[in-house]
């Protein structure tokens, strides 16, 4: 093999070695010097990334035609290749994001990581935060100014951890005999969080701490008739980045419904109990139920005879169904109260209960009169 193609023999391969045989030369040489399994021996570390590097080119297609026409001293890797240490051309052959291989390879996954994730990742994660809402504030709508205190990370004092390459986790790999298992820990040098803190007591935007706080403004609106499914978002208020080469995640407002004092919701739908004699519940009754910023006033007698537990239904007395200029309906469940009512026997034998019933049922009719005259 010439010397002016030195990664083949990095690999112990010949130039016109099969893709399969430059994975497995890769696989063999990666287990054997990996920094984990041959801790404080920095010939090792050196030859886990020359390997890494080799592999990185012999195993792409077309990095792998332009080495070979242009040797090691004329091929250029590009600025996108020099973002890829070799932490992360080891993981992406055990993971199998570029090559092919399950995570149950050589038991990789298992574990925890940090949390960073991977050096794919593009955002920091979001945070949620949950709005206690009446009935009320779903029936009209809300808008609410928020003040925001954001923990803004330093990036003038922060630096990238060396050990796990800002990822928070480092692999390791753990011998069992003749069998090797790869596994996920927490950094110990950066404890997970993928940064180290260099604070300078100079700095006029966090005084050496590493971070400061930031005050943001924004205004929230709910419309009318949404349930607790309902969430909304505000991009970048979320957890913000430590580096800058992460965005910074999204707040997400989700909504708890508090129960009302007089109505069940079901959907667009509001239930309402109440009570009534027996006497009313016959002859009818104005009942008075109170929907949100108005009064409802009701003849029971457009029901007819009240039945106990009926539900009757009263239209478009519900809640706003939303984005429409619609509302559901109201049902009405009566309650009957039985106590003091006389038994029909008790009626039919007893002349004073029956002159009593037919004053109640005079008065009541007075009453309804006098209600119709206004």
């Amino acid at each position: 093999m010439a010397d002016n193609h030195k990664l083949y023999k990095c690999l112990d391969v010949s130039k016109d070695a099969t893709e399969d045989e430059i994975k497995s030369a890769y696989k063999k040489k990666a287990m054997q010097y990996h920094p984990d399994k041959n801790r404080g021996d920095p010939e090792c570390a050196t030859k886990f990334k020359e390997i890494s590097n080799a592999y990185n080119i012999l195993g792409d297609k077309d990095k792998r035609e332009k080495y070979d026409a242009c040797g090691d001293n004329n091929y250029n890797e590009g600025s996108n290749d020099n973002m890829r240490s070799h932490q992360d051309i080891f993981e992406a052959f055990f993971r199998g994001h570029e090559h092919g291989f399950g995570d149950s390879f050589f038991g990789f996954g298992a574990g925890g990581g940090g949390r960073r994730g991977n050096r794919q990742q593009q955002k920091a994660d979001s945070i949620e935060s949950v709005f206690n809402l009446t009935l009320e504030d779903i029936y009209d709508g809300v808008k609410k100014d928020l003040s925001i205190k954001l923990k803004k990370y330093c990036t003038n004092c922060n630096t990238e951890c060396p050990d796990c390459d800002g990822k928070g986790f480092i692999h390791k790999i753990q011998s069992m005999g003749i069998m090797q298992t790869i596994f996920q820990s927490q950094c110990n040098k950066c404890g997970g969080e993928g940064i180290i803190i260099k604070g300078k007591s100079n700095c006029k935007l966090c005084s050496g701490n590493g971070y400061y706080n930031k005050d943001v403004k924004a205004t929230l609106i709910i419309p009318k008739g949404i349930n607790e499914s309902y969430r909304t978002a505000f991009p970048e208020l979320g957890e913000q980045p430590k580096t800058d080469n992460i965005k910074p995640g999204d707040l997400i407002i989700s909504v708890k419904i508090e129960e009302h004092k007089y109505f069940k919701r079901n959907g667009n739908d509001l239930h309402y109990k109440t009570n009534i004699s027996f006497i009313n519940s016959i002859i009818g009754q104005v009942i008075t139920i109170p929907y949100f910023k108005e009064t409802i006033e009701l003849d029971t007698k457009i029901f007819g005879v009240i039945s106990n537990g009926k539900k009757y239904l009263i239209e478009g007395k519900g809640m706003p169904i939303l984005n429409t200029n619609n509302k559901g309906n109201m049902f009405i469940e009566f309650n009957i109260n039985y106590n003091g009512s006389f038994s029909i026997f008790e009626i039919f034998y007893d002349d004073q209960k029956i002159k009593l019933i037919k004053s109640e049922i005079e008065i009541l009719k007075t009453e309804i009169q006098t209600l119709k005259n206004k």
